[in-house]
């Protein structure tokens, strides 16, 4: 991790006693978190303490009871608000409320984080006792921590209360998200607290608007399970604007959520370019049921909401059947899955996590690579052909005597001009 480090000193005069002011610094690098510390003679003076972000906004204060705080967007120090770090002109805001007759310098410290490309793995799929689950949001965040989750969404079935309770942890970043839940379909709404002022359609000109609405304020709109028997899109894959398809879900068959990767392979083929995600629908602990089978691993900036939206929307992905699942990551962070690239193209795919007799299939528009595997680890090495899209996927044996079922799937690569 890199760092940008700035220091800046204050000298207070005693003239300046019981007044508040304001301190400028200027941050000039993408950060994803930020502390701020302060030091100064406490024992003959008292210095409050307080913040305004870059847009000039007031964001926390402190008083003086405390030398340092710690600011991002997805966590903070108790007073203060997550805020998106911009770059940009910053205040601390000083309270002189006792200062010696000689006067007193304060010394400021800004330690800044800055944003590095990293892999993160998440639920995008997952329910709480604000609809059919049987946990709360607290307790579904322990849940997903232990399980080896960086972030999860909840997404209860047309309800957003939830989305007022989230808080992230240290470790795991809470998202907001609704199941629109129709009876001819389901979709994600990911990424706002309040998607929708009214979920009830009754015909495809309304599930267009409340779809369209929610786009339009910021909501990322995923398909979820359209080809379930039971609540899937009936609406029609093309009648209405969407961001992302759920083609592996956890509560399906393995038959059903094949329907839906094949579909989306067909759409690849005829040019369209959709990213796709995976989640568990997780509603209760049971046998096959926990957050993360699957759970989708995005390349994001940071650990942040917005980054990690970010990475979703633009297909920077790939689906894995469990936090402990394959994993592939990119050797050299210039090509990413999502990206448009020139033909011709090096790439290096570093997968690990495999056992014995899984197979990589690289797969392209009119053709397909089988690579048997022989370790855990199998760096691939392979020029991006002038095709459509060029995608990755790990299958494996799951049960003696049944075929070979992806256990990763990635988000294609796209060639430039197509």
């Amino acid at each position: 991790m890199e760092y940008k480090d700035i220091t800046f000193q204050r000298f207070v005069t005693k003239e300046e006693e019981g007044m508040y002011l304001t301190v400028p610094f200027f941050l000039d690098v993408d950060a994803s978190r930020m502390e701020i510390s302060y030091e100064y003679d406490k024992s003959i003076s008292i210095l409050d303490f307080g913040l305004n972000d870059a847009d000039g906004e007031f964001i926390g204060w402190s008083g003086s009871n405390r030398s340092s705080i710690k600011i991002s967007e997805r966590a903070c120090s108790e007073g203060f608000f997550p805020v998106p770090l911009k770059q940009g002109e910053w205040q601390v805001l000083l309270g002189a409320y006792k200062v010696p007759q000689g006067g007193v310098t304060v010394t400021y410290r800004v330690r800044a984080a800055i944003k590095e490309l990293k892999l993160l793995k998440g639920d995008i799929h997952m329910h709480s006792r604000g609809s059919d689950g049987n946990m709360t949001t607290g307790e579904l965040a322990f849940l997903a921590e232990k399980e080896g989750l960086d972030y999860i969404f909840i997404t209860d079935h047309n309800n957003y209360a939830h989305n007022y309770e989230l808080r992230s942890t240290e470790h795991v970043t809470l998202i907001p998200g609704v199941e629109w839940t129709n009876y001819r379909g389901h979709a994600g709404m990911l990424g706002i607290k309040r998607p929708f002022q009214d979920f009830m359609a009754n015909s495809q000109e309304k599930a267009k608007e409340i779809l369209a609405k929610a786009r339009d304020a910021g909501a990322l709109v995923v398909l979820n399970h359209p080809f379930c028997l039971d609540c899937g899109w009936r609406w029609g894959m093309d009648s209405m604007e969407y961001d992302l398809v759920e083609v592996w879900n956890g509560g399906l068959s393995i038959e059903r959520n094949q329907k839906c990767l094949e579909w989306w392979d067909l759409q690849l083929k005829a040019g369209r370019r959709i990213p796709v995600t995976g989640g568990s629908d997780f509603h209760i602990i049971r046998e096959g049921s926990m957050p993360g089978l699957p759970c989708t691993c995005v390349y994001a900036m940071s650990n942040s909401a917005a980054d990690i939206l970010d990475a979703l929307k633009r297909g920077r992905s790939f689906l894995s059947i469990s936090p402990q699942g394959p994993v592939m990551e990119m050797e050299s962070s210039r090509y990413l899955p999502g990206d448009e690239i020139e033909a011709e193209s090096s790439v290096v795919f570093q997968f690990s996590n495999l056992k014995k007799d899984d197979t990589i299939h690289l797969i392209w528009d009119d053709g397909e690579e089988e690579i048997i595997c022989e370790e855990n680890t199998m760096k691939v090495v392979r020029c991006i052909p002038d095709k459509k899209y060029y995608r990755a996927e790990v299958r494996r044996q799951l049960w003696a005597g049944t075929q070979r079922v992806p256990v990763l799937i990635s988000n294609p690569f796209y060639t430039r001009g197509e």
